[in-house]
């Protein structure tokens, strides 16, 4: 009876305090500008991984270098590695290299892209700056031989123009868009270094695309 008495109060109080359950906001990463596909590869893109720490859709913040929050009410449209996948996919069908980057390994698919998300984060500096971060690390394989063609570890941060979540989603956006610029074109580099013996390389050949050249 005890215990009965002392919730409906504790009811009651939250009730008299006008007590409101906070509404939960999604944001996501600005998409690349969609452009009509005109190359011939095909890439493969598999699913990034995501360290362990931002392995969640709540949005990582930080005050210091030695501890993470989250923000429970703001949260991204989905995981780190979904999200940064789906823009690098995006980014890379834009660039005009490839005819398709697929998710699944195909035999006329020379290359094979996959990497880890190791941050993705608010850094608040001081009261005043407040920086959007975001580091990745991409590999490019072969294919058929699983020799590394290309790998790096990219590293970027953007001032926040706004001082909120919303801000941040707008920091990353475009950090992760010089990511791109960065990435794309040293992914096309590779892939054309391919020699000219390569298996999806002389299939296009014969079906009458254009050759790689190394």
């Amino acid at each position: 009876m005890i215990r009965l008495t002392a919730l409906i109060a504790l009811i009651v109080l939250t009730s008299a305090c006008g007590g409101k359950i906070a509404e939960t906001r999604f944001y996501q990463l600005a998409q690349p500008d969609a452009k009509p596909q005109s190359g011939t590869d095909i890439l493969v893109l598999e699913s990034l991984t995501t360290d362990a720490a931002y392995d969640d859709d709540r949005i990582v913040y930080r005050t210091t270098p030695f501890r993470l929050d989250y923000y429970n009410y703001h949260r991204w449209t989905s995981t780190p590695g979904v999200m940064v996948g789906n823009y690098l996919e995006q980014a890379l069908e834009t660039h005009g290299t490839f005819r398709a980057v697929v998710r699944e390994r195909t035999p006329d698919a020379p290359a094979v892209l996959t990497g880890r998300v190791l941050a993705i984060e608010e850094v608040d500096h001081s009261r005043t700056e407040w920086r959007g971060r975001i580091a990745v690390e991409l590999v490019l394989s072969d294919a058929h031989t699983g020799a590394i063609l290309w790998t790096e570890r990219i590293d970027e941060s953007e001032p926040l123009r706004q001082q909120n979540p919303e801000g941040l989603a707008q920091a990353l956006s475009i950090a992760m868009s010089r990511i791109a610029a960065h990435a794309v074109p040293a992914i096309e580099k590779a892939i054309r270094s391919m020699p000219d013996e390569h298996p999806a390389t002389v299939s296009r050949s014969s079906a009458g695309g254009r050759t790689l050249q190394p």
